[in-house]
């Protein structure tokens, strides 16, 4: 089996799904167009659509799967998806978030109000009914994606977001420190609600004992290393589900504080060990994990075994590779 992802790498998961596949025994290629601050740049290859364009016709001819990422094909305006069809070649796409969340349905779902994609809803709309046009099949990361996406795909799989645990070693916040590190660290201010975060630090640092860093524009590995020091990190208050960063920050024995949504979390494991908060009690949650750093580290070990059980890429890509077969 020869698969090809590509083209936008969100959260490292075409460079961790690629590495875990080809352990697997599949030659599998990789590709990233969209270029950020993060730098994303394990088991992948950053290129451009000018780059990569020429080459489509050798990946027609040569791959068996295209799994593309994000509402994108390698050709604008999806002018590839035709050609890959009529090769009898087999195709998935794999949602993300905002590629597919419309204003719509989030007022309908989510009790906050998130900032607008960067589509308009009708955009949306005609973007879903061309892929799922060519794709029948689809995957996203949780349930509060699904709703989004539900009606255009014959097949839409939920599929957790895939980390390689064993590359961080945890270290769980001490039960003898009482001056805990908080972090909070947004790559969108207005989509993670850090505004109700940061008013809430501002009201608590004359209230309790601990410090507070704010991390913004820094590339992912140096991210990492800042949060391998933190105790707490605040992950977001509105989208009402957890990311990357959540994932991250288990693995590493943190504590994750973020706003799980009553529907999504009614759709995942019951040891799920983030602590909810909204924008209304963010101040509260915080107080009460700042004054118990016993609850800290209980809930930092919990965190890592939640991964190891839910995240770790060798148990979600033989899920993957399930999918693939049913293609």
């Amino acid at each position: 089996m020869r698969i090809i992802h590509g083209p936008t790498e969100i959260a490292g998961q075409i460079g961790i799904l690629c590495n875990q596949l080809r352990k697997n025994g599949y030659l599998v290629g990789g590709y990233n167009w969209f270029h950020t601050y993060l730098n994303y740049k394990n088991h992948i290859i950053n290129t451009d659509l000018f780059e990569i364009g020429p080459e489509i016709p050798n990946y027609i001819k040569h791959m068996d799967i295209f799994h593309f990422h994000n509402g994108e094909s390698f050709v604008q305006e999806f002018g590839d998806l035709p050609l890959i069809k009529k090769a009898g070649k087999k195709m998935l796409m794999h949602h993300w978030g905002s590629d597919v969340r419309n204003t719509e349905i989030t007022k309908k779902l989510s009790p906050y109000p998130l900032p607008p994609s960067y589509f308009s809803d009708d955009e949306i709309h005609a973007r879903l009914e061309t892929t799922s046009k060519y794709i029948d099949t689809a995957i996203v990361q949780d349930y509060e994606l699904l709703p989004y996406v539900k009606d255009y795909y014959k097949n839409v799989h939920v599929m957790p977001l895939a980390f390689d645990i064993h590359k961080y070693e945890p270290s769980y916040p001490r039960i003898d420190n009482d001056n805990p590190l908080l972090i909070h660290a947004p790559t969108n201010r207005e989509f993670k609600g850090s505004e109700y975060i940061e008013q809430a630090i501002a009201n608590l640092k004359e209230k309790e004992s601990f410090t507070f860093k704010l991390i913004e524009k820094m590339s992912h590995n140096e991210a990492l290393e800042i949060y391998k020091e933190a105790d707490i990190i605040i992950d977001q208050l509105l989208v009402g589900t957890y990311g990357m960063l959540a994932v991250e920050a288990m693995a590493m024995g943190k504590v994750v504080v973020g706003f799980i949504r009553d529907d999504v979390r009614n759709q995942l494991p019951l040891e799920l060990p983030i602590v909810n908060a909204t924008p209304d009690n963010i101040q509260e949650v915080l107080a009460d994990l700042i004054n118990n750093p016993k609850k800290r580290n209980e809930l930092g070990q919990q965190g890592r075994k939640y991964v190891a059980e839910y995240h770790a890429a060798n148990k979600v890509v033989k899920q993957l590779i399930n999918i693939y077969k049913e293609l």
